[in-house]
């Protein structure tokens, strides 16, 4: 990996969230960091933002590409051919269509280009959401075309690795086809689930709980963004989704017959599935216990509950907040390893909670 320059000059072009939080990680590193956008009011909500600097003349020696993913090959072509010394990267997260349109510039353009995907993000768009840490301990996919050179791939990587992602090498194809199934696939799942919601009676929304919640979480993003994101991994996208219709149809026939065998072999493919995700620091998924305490919706108790768990040392997997219909309580659900449960049931009611299951 190299070494980085801190007076290395860098250039974020797009002034969204992507963008914006990388100038801001970036600037709060140290680096010198300037933001463009055809939009001027977008670029001067990102200066302010992250503490960089508007760009006017000046000659970066790393750009990021973050514009909407139809623009990204146009704008990195574009800054090739005016910064011949630049390194260029982008942030789009499909790469076949970029890769493509690319292929018409010279071996030496394309070997300062190097094709990037942070896997990090939020529901909240533009420069408001940015958040210089968005970046740390997540994936950032890297790509080679067939004429980068090692030393724009290590210096993208190194900055990378600055903004406390971890840099992971993929191909065009392989990572095409992994966001589909990891990434774009669900986003149209949780929309067209959450789209059931419109027509619904309120007596029916009224009894959401924390499962419809966590299903349809990322159905609240920006659809003019992922309308670009979706078109440009279309068939990747659209072959996913095929087969989720499948599996939904199948079930569907199972629950009609119903054969109980086939339902449960079902949910059990379901469990595999889910098992075969990276768990906490990357390795396979552990089986833990959960339990589910009654919190009090004031100052304070969450971190009481926190502290009770850490005096009867006991260290929490997983913890979700379900909020209570008409009552000022909520429900936690505390995850952790099996041998532990028992000790921290024991250690919350000693602290006057009340452990609901």
């Amino acid at each position: 990996m190299a070494d980085i320059d801190k007076s290395s000059e860098i250039l974020v072009i797009g002034s969204g969230l992507i963008g914006t939080s990388i100038a801001l990680g970036l600037k709060t590193r140290g680096f010198k960091v300037f933001l463009s956008d055809i939009d001027k009011v977008a670029q001067s909500n990102a200066v302010t933002a992250s503490g960089g600097l508007p760009f006017e003349n000046q000659n970066p020696d790393l750009i990021f590409i973050a514009t909407p993913p139809a623009m990204t090959a146009d704008v990195a072509s574009a800054a090739l051919l005016a910064h011949p010394h630049a390194v260029v990267t982008d942030v789009a997260s499909v790469k076949g269509s970029i890769f493509e349109a690319l292929s018409k510039l010279s071996d030496n353009e394309l070997s300062r280009f190097v094709g990037g995907h942070p896997m990090a993000g939020r529901e909240v768009s533009g420069a408001v959401g940015a958040q210089g840490n968005l970046f740390v301990d997540r994936p950032w996919v890297l790509v080679r075309n067939n004429a980068t050179s090692d030393e724009a791939f290590a210096l993208v990587e190194a900055l990378v690795s600055e903004l406390g992602a971890i840099p992971v090498e993929r191909t065009v194809s392989d990572h095409d086809r992994a966001v589909a199934l990891i990434s774009h696939a669900p986003q149209v799942v949780a929309s067209v689930l959450a789209t059931e919601l419109i027509q619904a009676d309120d007596h029916q929304v009224q009894l959401a709980g924390q499962g419809i919640r966590d299903t349809i979480r990322i159905a609240g993003s920006d659809p003019l963004l992922w309308t670009d994101i979706l078109k440009e991994n279309a068939d990747h996208v659209a072959a996913r989704l095929k087969s989720v219709a499948a599996g939904l149809e199948s079930f569907a026939q199972a629950l009609l017959s119903g054969d109980s065998s086939a339902i449960s072999e079902k949910l059990s493919q379901g469990n595999r599935g889910r098992d075969r995700l990276p768990g906490k620091h990357g390795s396979g998924t552990k089986s833990h216990s959960s339990l589910v305490v009654r919190l009090e919706d004031k100052p304070g108790e969450l971190a009481r509950l926190f502290q009770a768990a850490a005096a009867a040392e006991v260290n929490l997997e997983d913890v979700r907040i379900d909020h209570s219909l008409g009552r000022m309580t909520g429900l936690v659900e505390l995850s952790v390893a099996p041998s532990s449960r028992d000790t921290l049931i024991s250690a919350l009611t000693s602290a006057a909670f009340v452990v609901v299951s």
